[in-house]
């Protein structure tokens, strides 16, 4: 079997097209196969300090350039594990080094439990990232295991039609209207990037974790980490977007300076 068969493995364990979410048993046979080819993993158990220690150690590891290149090269080939580094950078960027802070629910700086109930499982974590290029970059976990992934990834270098695409993308927000909602930008996206409307939320979200998609009037994470107790939500009974970007609206634009930070080449 190949790499491809243990990612398929890997997929088949928690999505189908006839069920979708599902959370199926892997064989003893299938789990060692795929965790030798690097895409499952045996479960760990670890406390906030700990989970705070491992996001610090594999923020170290990795560098803007090549998650910036990553993120890029996704645009093409819709490597959505490449694109899912970049905003769990941008969350991680500022974050703060601190030991467990809260009452016994969480910690009011990070959110994290100070000891986890359960084991973290990693494999849905990975599937996360390949699926959709993550879904969870707020959480401890996964951004200290994405970080830590992508680390092992060779570099990638962006293509012309990589720039061409991300031109785009940024000229459809400078075009949208006043009172535009991230879904607006979502549903334009689509003419301009080959995804399904599950990727363009997220490559959405993304953005706004750097700051390049900025609610005016709430804080984000560019200038500084934003406490867990802090990310507030609009008062509707649904809500499909994380913080910041549930607050974005058209008349918020782009925020040019953390445009400057992420793509230099591109200001």
């Amino acid at each position: 079997m190949t790499n491809n068969s243990a990612l398929k493995i890997l997929f088949d364990t928690y999505w189908s097209s006839s069920d979708s979410k599902r959370e199926h048993i892997v064989t003893p046979e299938d789990f060692k196969f795929t965790k030798n080819a690097g895409y499952m993993f045996e479960p760990i158990e670890l406390s906030h300090d700990d989970l705070v220690n491992w996001l610090k150690s594999s923020l170290k590891i990795v560098t803007l350039e090549t998650i910036r290149n990553s993120f890029l090269v996704s645009l093409s080939t819709r490597r959505l594990e490449l694109r899912s580094a970049l905003g769990s950078y941008a969350v991680a960027k500022n974050f703060p080094n601190h030991v467990y802070n809260g009452n016994n629910y969480c910690c009011e700086i990070c959110g994290a439990f100070k000891k986890s109930n359960l084991p973290y499982d990693l494999n849905v974590l990975n599937f996360e990232r390949y699926k959709w290029g993550g879904v969870r970059h707020e959480k401890l976990e996964y951004i200290a295991f994405d970080l830590e992934q992508f680390a092992k990834f060779e570099k990638s270098e962006p293509s012309k039609q990589d720039y061409r695409i991300f031109e785009k993308i940024i000229d459809t927000v400078r075009k949208c209207n006043p009172n535009d909602r991230p879904r607006d930008l979502e549903k334009r996206l689509a003419k301009i990037i080959n995804s399904n409307k599950a990727e363009r939320e997220i490559l959405i979200e993304i953005l706004s974790y750097c700051g390049i998609l900025q609610p005016k009037k709430h804080s984000g994470y560019f200038q500084s980490f934003v406490r867990y107790f802090e990310r507030s939500i609009p008062p509707v009974n649904k809500i499909d977007w994380t913080y910041p970007i549930c607050w974005w609206r058209g008349i918020d634009g782009l925020n040019q300076d953390a445009l400057k930070y992420y793509f230099p080449q591109l200001v």
